[in-house]
């Protein structure tokens, strides 16, 4: 067999050892993170259910804008908001205090 082709045929054997063992490696951290994940979600609390929005609701709902604004209100759509991220939060609350009102 000729030097060159000996040299490339260790140099392949090289390559698929270390492909091997990079896989192993990639089994082990993938193991590692199916266990960690799980782990985690066993910790977490379950999402509770949200309420149905109820027609009586709606009326107070109503009500209270009525109430606040002087004028009769009529509400198009109601949805839930899901969780406040306080940042964004604290963001809107930022920019609404900012805007100058005239009363």
């Amino acid at each position: 067999m000729a030097p060159s082709a000996m040299a490339s045929k260790t140099a392949t054997i090289d390559v698929e050892a270390a492909l091997k063992q990079l896989q192993a490696e990639l089994a082990a951290v993938k193991q590692d993170f199916t266990a960690r994940l799980a782990a985690l979600e066993a910790h977490l609390a379950p999402v509770p259910a949200e309420e149905p929005i109820t027609p009586e609701l709606l009326v107070v709902i109503a009500a209270a804008v009525t109430s606040f604004l002087g004028v009769k209100v009529k509400i198009r759509s109601v949805h839930h908001m899901p969780t406040p991220n306080t940042w964004a939060q604290s963001g809107r609350a930022i920019v609404q205090a900012s805007h100058n009102l005239k009363r």
